[in-house]
């Protein structure tokens, strides 16, 4: 390291404060002075943008984000989240503001702040926001109709029990669907389907190709799983 400081911390005390102010031009240009510094030293550092009162409207911060994305800047830009007292929940919230900057590829890593979550809902929400908008992948996906009259199981039995056979499964996606009307096209991009097509009876499918039907629902769970295997994507838990 070519630098005159004493150490990294010393560099970014000294720094900071010039990274101050709700002015966004201003603002922007700052950061792009404090990423040449560190460059020109060495100094291992990433972007971001910190919410620092928690007070600005979520399409500011994510305003913001977009227009720091744009700098050629080379360093990891870190995404962050401060809970606000608002009319939004706090992981409806952060997944409001995450959200469509990761699905626009914006974002190298995402940071939260909620003073009533614990260090599990932290790791909770950050994987389960990143695995929506398909950025890291880290546990089994499920999809499932809303349920209406022509469910012909009791869908939130069926899929809690198929959830806790299956959810070791990293990257697999299982459609759960009550009835063969608007199941087959509401499964979109599943990897497997089981799907209500009588009463009693289920259809399985792998994608969007029935390849068993009229199983007793006995059964059916097993030859889920069995599927799974002959296609390769079952691990033992």
């Amino acid at each position: 390291m070519q630098a005159d400081f004493e150490d990294y911390h010393t560099a970014l005390h000294l720094a900071f404060p010039f990274v101050e102010g709700r002015d966004l031009r201003l603002l922007l240009d700052q950061i792009q002075v404090l990423h040449a510094f560190c460059r020109e030293y060495g100094l291992p550092h990433v972007v971001s943008i910190y919410p620092e009162d928690g007070t600005q409207p979520f399409d500011y911060q994510v305003g913001n984000y977009r227009a720091l994305a744009q700098l050629p800047l080379d360093a990891p830009l870190v995404l962050c989240f401060r809970h606000r007292n608002t009319n939004l929940e706090p992981v409806s919230q952060a997944a409001t503001e995450f959200g469509s900057l990761l699905c626009d590829g914006i974002g190298d890593a995402i940071m939260m702040e909620c003073d009533t979550w614990s260090a599990k809902t932290y790791t909770q929400v950050a994987f389960t926001i990143l695995q929506a908008a398909r950025v890291r992948i880290s546990k089994t996906e499920f999809i499932s109709c809303p349920s209406c009259g022509r469910t012909l199981f009791d869908l939130q039995e069926t899929t809690a029990r198929i959830k806790s056979q299956t959810s070791h499964l990293k990257g697999v996606k299982i459609a759960i669907m009550g009835c063969i009307v608007n199941g087959p096209g509401e499964m979109a991009d599943a990897d497997f389907g089981y799907v209500g097509s009588g009463v009693g009876k289920i259809d399985l499918y792998v994608g969007k190709e029935k390849v068993k039907t009229n199983i007793p629902t006995e059964q059916a769970d097993q030859a889920l799983i069995d599927l799974i295997k002959a296609h390769g994507m079952w691990q033992d838990p």
